[in-house]
Protein backbone atom coordinates (compact mmCIF):
# COMPACT_ATOMS: atom_id res chain seq x y z
CA UNK A 1 0.00 0.00 0.00
CA UNK A 2 1.53 3.29 -1.08
CA UNK A 3 1.88 6.48 0.91
CA UNK A 4 -1.47 8.23 1.44
CA UNK A 5 -2.10 11.94 1.06
CA UNK A 6 -3.25 13.76 4.26
CA UNK A 7 -6.74 14.30 2.83
CA UNK A 8 -7.07 10.61 2.03
CA UNK A 9 -5.85 9.74 5.53
CA UNK A 10 -8.59 11.93 6.99
CA UNK A 11 -11.20 10.21 4.85
CA UNK A 12 -9.81 6.81 5.76
CA UNK A 13 -9.97 7.72 9.45
CA UNK A 14 -13.61 8.66 9.03
CA UNK A 15 -14.30 5.45 7.12
CA UNK A 16 -12.60 3.29 9.76
CA UNK A 17 -14.67 4.88 12.52
CA UNK A 18 -17.83 4.12 10.54
CA UNK A 19 -16.72 0.56 9.82
CA UNK A 20 -17.37 -0.20 13.46
CA UNK A 21 -21.03 -0.63 12.64
CA UNK A 22 -22.43 -3.20 10.32
CA UNK A 23 -24.94 -0.81 8.81
CA UNK A 24 -22.10 1.06 7.14
CA UNK A 25 -20.56 -2.13 5.79
CA UNK A 26 -23.70 -3.61 4.30
CA UNK A 27 -24.49 -0.33 2.57
CA UNK A 28 -20.96 -0.23 1.11
CA UNK A 29 -20.95 -3.90 0.10
CA UNK A 30 -24.36 -3.65 -1.55
CA UNK A 31 -23.14 -0.66 -3.55
CA UNK A 32 -20.16 -2.72 -4.72
CA UNK A 33 -22.10 -5.84 -5.68
CA UNK A 34 -24.87 -3.98 -7.53
CA UNK A 35 -22.55 -1.43 -9.14
CA UNK A 36 -24.52 1.41 -7.58
CA UNK A 37 -21.46 3.49 -6.75
CA UNK A 38 -20.56 3.72 -10.44
CA UNK A 39 -24.14 4.55 -11.42
CA UNK A 40 -24.27 7.29 -8.78
CA UNK A 41 -21.25 9.08 -10.19
CA UNK A 42 -24.05 10.90 -12.01
CA UNK A 43 -26.81 12.51 -9.96
CA UNK A 44 -29.84 10.22 -9.97
CA UNK A 45 -33.16 10.01 -8.15
CA UNK A 46 -34.90 6.92 -6.87
CA UNK A 47 -37.11 7.05 -9.95
CA UNK A 48 -34.04 7.20 -12.21
CA UNK A 49 -32.53 4.10 -10.61
CA UNK A 50 -35.85 2.28 -10.63
CA UNK A 51 -36.14 2.95 -14.37
CA UNK A 52 -32.63 1.51 -14.88
CA UNK A 53 -33.57 -1.57 -12.82
CA UNK A 54 -37.32 -2.12 -13.23
CA UNK A 55 -37.25 -5.60 -11.68
CA UNK A 56 -35.59 -4.46 -8.43
CA UNK A 57 -37.35 -4.00 -5.10
CA UNK A 58 -38.06 -0.26 -5.10
CA UNK A 59 -38.77 -0.12 -1.35
CA UNK A 60 -35.40 -1.67 -0.51
CA UNK A 61 -33.64 0.53 -3.06
CA UNK A 62 -35.20 3.59 -1.43
CA UNK A 63 -34.08 2.33 1.98
CA UNK A 64 -30.53 1.74 0.72
CA UNK A 65 -30.32 5.28 -0.66
CA UNK A 66 -31.48 6.69 2.70
CA UNK A 67 -28.94 4.64 4.60
CA UNK A 68 -26.10 5.56 2.24
CA UNK A 69 -27.01 9.23 2.71
CA UNK A 70 -27.17 8.80 6.50
CA UNK A 71 -23.66 7.33 6.39
CA UNK A 72 -22.41 10.32 4.34
CA UNK A 73 -21.58 8.06 1.40
CA UNK A 74 -24.01 9.99 -0.81
CA UNK A 75 -24.94 13.64 -1.09
CA UNK A 76 -28.53 14.68 -1.73
CA UNK A 77 -29.93 17.60 -3.69
CA UNK A 78 -33.73 17.71 -3.52
CA UNK A 79 -34.62 14.12 -4.43
CA UNK A 80 -31.42 13.25 -6.32
CA UNK A 81 -28.38 11.43 -4.95
CA UNK A 82 -24.73 11.37 -5.92
CA UNK A 83 -21.68 9.61 -4.49
CA UNK A 84 -19.82 11.80 -1.96
CA UNK A 85 -16.07 12.34 -1.49
CA UNK A 86 -16.19 9.84 1.36
CA UNK A 87 -18.02 7.36 -0.89
CA UNK A 88 -15.30 7.66 -3.52
CA UNK A 89 -12.54 7.29 -0.94
CA UNK A 90 -14.09 4.18 0.57
CA UNK A 91 -14.18 2.47 -2.83
CA UNK A 92 -10.38 2.75 -2.97
CA UNK A 93 -10.16 0.18 -0.18
CA UNK A 94 -12.44 -2.47 -1.65
CA UNK A 95 -9.52 -4.78 -2.46
CA UNK A 96 -7.54 -3.80 0.64
CA UNK A 97 -9.59 -5.43 3.35
CA UNK A 98 -13.02 -3.78 3.28
CA UNK A 99 -14.85 -6.83 1.93
CA UNK A 100 -12.93 -9.13 4.28
CA UNK A 101 -14.03 -7.00 7.23
CA UNK A 102 -17.63 -7.19 6.02
CA UNK A 103 -17.42 -10.99 5.88
CA UNK A 104 -16.08 -11.07 9.45
CA UNK A 105 -19.10 -9.07 10.63
CA UNK A 106 -21.43 -11.34 8.68
CA UNK A 107 -19.87 -14.43 10.26
CA UNK A 108 -20.25 -12.93 13.73
CA UNK A 109 -23.86 -11.75 13.40
CA UNK A 110 -25.77 -13.78 10.83
CA UNK A 111 -25.16 -15.03 7.26
CA UNK A 112 -28.38 -13.27 6.25
CA UNK A 113 -26.59 -9.91 6.37
CA UNK A 114 -24.71 -10.86 3.19
CA UNK A 115 -27.96 -11.25 1.24
CA UNK A 116 -29.13 -7.66 0.93
CA UNK A 117 -27.91 -7.27 -2.69
CA UNK A 118 -29.91 -10.36 -3.69
CA UNK A 119 -33.00 -9.09 -1.89
CA UNK A 120 -32.74 -5.66 -3.46
CA UNK A 121 -32.33 -7.08 -6.98
CA UNK A 122 -35.09 -9.65 -6.32
CA UNK A 123 -32.72 -12.61 -6.62
CA UNK A 124 -33.57 -13.97 -3.18
CA UNK A 125 -36.42 -14.38 -0.71
CA UNK A 126 -36.96 -12.29 2.41
CA UNK A 127 -34.93 -13.47 5.38
CA UNK A 128 -35.89 -15.74 8.22
CA UNK A 129 -33.65 -14.66 11.06
CA UNK A 130 -32.43 -17.03 13.72
CA UNK A 131 -34.82 -16.56 16.69
CA UNK A 132 -31.95 -15.57 18.99
CA UNK A 133 -30.87 -12.92 16.50
CA UNK A 134 -34.41 -11.55 16.31
CA UNK A 135 -34.70 -11.47 20.10
CA UNK A 136 -31.36 -9.67 20.35
CA UNK A 137 -32.44 -7.03 17.83
CA UNK A 138 -35.72 -6.40 19.68
CA UNK A 139 -33.81 -5.97 22.93
CA UNK A 140 -31.21 -3.69 21.32
CA UNK A 141 -33.89 -1.49 19.78
CA UNK A 142 -35.63 -0.96 23.12
CA UNK A 143 -32.42 -0.11 24.92
CA UNK A 144 -31.25 2.23 22.14
CA UNK A 145 -34.46 4.25 22.10
CA UNK A 146 -35.10 4.38 25.86
CA UNK A 147 -33.10 7.57 26.66
CA UNK A 148 -35.14 9.50 24.07
CA UNK A 149 -38.56 7.92 24.46
CA UNK A 150 -38.92 7.49 28.21
CA UNK A 151 -38.85 11.15 29.38
CA UNK A 152 -41.53 12.06 26.83
CA UNK A 153 -43.69 9.03 27.63
CA UNK A 154 -43.48 9.64 31.40
CA UNK A 155 -44.58 13.27 30.98
CA UNK A 156 -47.45 12.23 28.70
CA UNK A 157 -48.70 9.60 31.15
CA UNK A 158 -48.63 11.95 34.13
CA UNK A 159 -50.17 14.88 32.24
CA UNK A 160 -53.04 12.80 30.79
CA UNK A 161 -53.50 10.80 34.02
CA UNK A 162 -53.69 7.42 32.34
CA UNK A 163 -55.24 4.66 34.41
CA UNK A 164 -54.94 1.78 31.93
CA UNK A 165 -52.42 1.54 29.07
CA UNK A 166 -52.01 -1.00 26.25
CA UNK A 167 -48.51 -1.40 24.76
CA UNK A 168 -48.56 -3.01 21.30
CA UNK A 169 -45.27 -4.80 20.53
CA UNK A 170 -44.14 -4.32 24.13
CA UNK A 171 -40.85 -6.22 23.67
CA UNK A 172 -39.41 -7.18 27.04
CA UNK A 173 -41.73 -4.83 28.90
CA UNK A 174 -39.22 -2.01 29.41
CA UNK A 175 -41.69 0.90 29.12
CA UNK A 176 -44.51 -0.87 30.93
CA UNK A 177 -42.20 -1.50 33.87
CA UNK A 178 -41.12 2.12 34.00
CA UNK A 179 -44.66 3.47 33.57
CA UNK A 180 -46.08 1.39 36.42
CA UNK A 181 -43.16 2.35 38.63
CA UNK A 182 -43.72 6.08 37.99
CA UNK A 183 -47.54 6.02 38.14
CA UNK A 184 -48.73 4.02 41.20
CA UNK A 185 -52.38 3.88 40.08
CA UNK A 186 -51.61 2.71 36.52
CA UNK A 187 -52.49 -0.75 35.22
CA UNK A 188 -51.21 -2.14 31.92
CA UNK A 189 -51.37 -4.84 29.25
CA UNK A 190 -48.56 -5.62 26.83
CA UNK A 191 -48.98 -7.48 23.52
CA UNK A 192 -45.91 -9.18 22.05
CA UNK A 193 -45.97 -11.48 19.01
CA UNK A 194 -42.59 -13.17 19.61
CA UNK A 195 -43.24 -15.90 22.24
CA UNK A 196 -39.69 -15.96 23.62
CA UNK A 197 -39.66 -12.18 24.04
CA UNK A 198 -43.15 -12.34 25.62
CA UNK A 199 -41.83 -14.86 28.18
CA UNK A 200 -38.96 -12.50 28.98
CA UNK A 201 -41.44 -9.66 29.45
CA UNK A 202 -43.46 -11.78 31.89
CA UNK A 203 -40.32 -12.49 33.92
CA UNK A 204 -39.31 -8.83 33.94
CA UNK A 205 -42.77 -7.65 35.00
CA UNK A 206 -43.94 -10.42 37.35
CA UNK A 207 -43.45 -8.25 40.44
CA UNK A 208 -46.48 -6.15 39.40
CA UNK A 209 -48.90 -9.06 39.84
CA UNK A 210 -52.41 -8.29 38.62
CA UNK A 211 -51.47 -4.70 37.69
CA UNK A 212 -49.76 -5.91 34.51
CA UNK A 213 -50.51 -8.65 31.98
CA UNK A 214 -48.40 -9.78 29.01
CA UNK A 215 -50.31 -11.37 26.12
CA UNK A 216 -48.63 -13.26 23.25
CA UNK A 217 -50.78 -12.71 20.17
CA UNK A 218 -51.14 -10.79 16.91
CA UNK A 219 -52.19 -7.20 17.64
CA UNK A 220 -54.46 -7.26 14.58
CA UNK A 221 -56.67 -9.71 16.43
CA UNK A 222 -56.57 -8.23 19.94
CA UNK A 223 -60.02 -8.81 21.44
CA UNK A 224 -62.30 -6.81 23.69
CA UNK A 225 -61.63 -9.28 26.51
CA UNK A 226 -58.55 -7.18 27.22
CA UNK A 227 -60.83 -4.39 28.45
CA UNK A 228 -60.69 -0.70 27.62
CA UNK A 229 -57.75 1.67 27.88
CA UNK A 230 -56.90 5.34 28.27
CA UNK A 231 -53.99 4.95 25.86
CA UNK A 232 -52.71 2.48 23.25
CA UNK A 233 -49.02 2.72 22.31
CA UNK A 234 -47.35 1.48 19.13
CA UNK A 235 -43.64 1.91 19.66
CA UNK A 236 -41.39 1.48 16.61
CA UNK A 237 -43.45 -1.21 14.92
CA UNK A 238 -45.83 0.57 12.52
CA UNK A 239 -43.55 -0.27 9.57
CA UNK A 240 -44.07 -3.98 10.13
CA UNK A 241 -47.62 -3.49 8.83
CA UNK A 242 -48.72 -2.76 5.29
CA UNK A 243 -50.78 0.43 4.74
CA UNK A 244 -53.96 -1.67 4.69
CA UNK A 245 -52.99 -3.49 7.88
CA UNK A 246 -52.22 -0.17 9.62
CA UNK A 247 -55.82 0.94 9.06
CA UNK A 248 -57.12 -2.45 10.19
CA UNK A 249 -54.96 -2.27 13.32
CA UNK A 250 -56.07 1.23 14.30
CA UNK A 251 -59.73 0.45 13.64
CA UNK A 252 -59.35 -2.59 15.90
CA UNK A 253 -57.68 -0.53 18.62
CA UNK A 254 -60.52 2.02 18.49
CA UNK A 255 -62.75 -0.62 20.09
CA UNK A 256 -60.33 -0.91 23.01
CA UNK A 257 -60.03 2.81 23.75
CA UNK A 258 -62.28 4.72 26.14
CA UNK A 259 -64.03 7.83 24.77
CA UNK A 260 -61.36 10.50 24.22
CA UNK A 261 -58.71 7.80 24.72
CA UNK A 262 -55.30 8.41 23.17
CA UNK A 263 -53.33 6.47 20.60
CA UNK A 264 -49.58 6.97 20.32
CA UNK A 265 -47.43 5.98 17.36
CA UNK A 266 -43.63 6.14 17.67
CA UNK A 267 -41.83 5.82 14.34
CA UNK A 268 -38.72 6.67 12.42
CA UNK A 269 -39.83 8.66 9.38
CA UNK A 270 -39.09 8.81 5.70
CA UNK A 271 -38.32 12.46 5.04
CA UNK A 272 -39.48 13.95 1.75
CA UNK A 273 -38.17 17.48 2.14
CA UNK A 274 -34.86 18.40 0.46
CA UNK A 275 -32.89 18.53 3.72
CA UNK A 276 -32.98 14.94 4.88
CA UNK A 277 -33.05 14.35 8.62
CA UNK A 278 -31.22 11.27 9.76
CA UNK A 279 -33.49 8.47 10.88
CA UNK A 280 -30.87 5.95 11.90
CA UNK A 281 -27.71 7.50 13.42
CA UNK A 282 -24.46 5.58 12.98
CA UNK A 283 -24.89 3.29 15.94
CA UNK A 284 -24.57 -0.48 15.81
CA UNK A 285 -27.91 -1.31 17.40
CA UNK A 286 -29.91 1.01 15.17
CA UNK A 287 -28.19 -0.05 11.97
CA UNK A 288 -28.75 -3.70 12.82
CA UNK A 289 -32.41 -2.93 13.41
CA UNK A 290 -32.51 -1.00 10.16
CA UNK A 291 -31.27 -4.05 8.28
CA UNK A 292 -33.71 -6.32 10.08
CA UNK A 293 -36.63 -4.04 9.25
CA UNK A 294 -35.64 -3.72 5.60
CA UNK A 295 -35.24 -7.46 5.04
CA UNK A 296 -38.23 -8.58 7.08
CA UNK A 297 -41.19 -10.00 5.15
CA UNK A 298 -43.83 -7.32 4.77
CA UNK A 299 -41.57 -4.27 5.17
CA UNK A 300 -43.37 -1.46 3.36
CA UNK A 301 -40.78 1.27 3.86
CA UNK A 302 -40.58 3.96 6.49
CA UNK A 303 -43.74 6.10 6.54
CA UNK A 304 -43.53 9.86 6.20
CA UNK A 305 -45.30 12.32 8.48
CA UNK A 306 -48.21 12.91 6.11
CA UNK A 307 -48.91 9.17 5.83
CA UNK A 308 -49.22 8.78 9.60
CA UNK A 309 -51.39 11.88 9.87
CA UNK A 310 -53.67 10.52 7.11
CA UNK A 311 -53.78 7.14 8.86
CA UNK A 312 -54.91 8.72 12.13
CA UNK A 313 -57.49 10.94 10.41
CA UNK A 314 -58.84 7.99 8.38
CA UNK A 315 -59.57 6.10 11.60
CA UNK A 316 -61.45 8.99 13.20
CA UNK A 317 -58.69 10.42 15.40
CA UNK A 318 -58.56 14.11 16.28
CA UNK A 319 -56.17 16.54 18.01
CA UNK A 320 -53.07 15.08 16.36
CA UNK A 321 -49.82 16.14 18.07
CA UNK A 322 -46.43 15.42 16.48
CA UNK A 323 -43.36 15.58 18.73
CA UNK A 324 -39.85 15.13 17.28
CA UNK A 325 -37.66 13.33 19.81
CA UNK A 326 -34.06 14.51 20.49
CA UNK A 327 -31.68 14.19 17.52
CA UNK A 328 -34.74 13.42 15.35
CA UNK A 329 -34.23 9.69 15.94
CA UNK A 330 -38.01 9.22 15.80
CA UNK A 331 -41.26 11.17 16.02
CA UNK A 332 -44.11 10.50 18.45
CA UNK A 333 -47.64 11.00 17.14
CA UNK A 334 -50.46 11.27 19.66
CA UNK A 335 -54.14 11.64 18.77
CA UNK A 336 -57.49 11.28 20.54
CA UNK A 337 -60.54 9.24 19.73
CA UNK A 338 -63.84 11.15 19.58
CA UNK A 339 -65.85 11.50 22.81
Amino acid sequence: MGRLEPGMLALLGRAISLMENLGFLWVVQTGFELDLWRELEERRSLEDLAALHPTWDKVLLDHWLEQAFCQELLTKDNLSYRVSKLGRAVQTYRSQGLEAMFQEFVHHWNPGFAKLPQLLSRQGKKLNFDPKMEEELISQASLASEPFVWPFLKHKCQKSKWQRVLDIGCGEGLYLNKLLESCPSLRGVGIELNPVVADRARKHTRSWGSRLEIVCEDALHAGEELGTFDACLLNNNIYFFSPEERKELLNNLKRLLKPAGEIGILSALRQNEPQFRRVFPTQVSRNLMSFFIACHEGFEGLPNEDEIRELLLATGCTNIEVTPLPFLVSHYFFARMPN
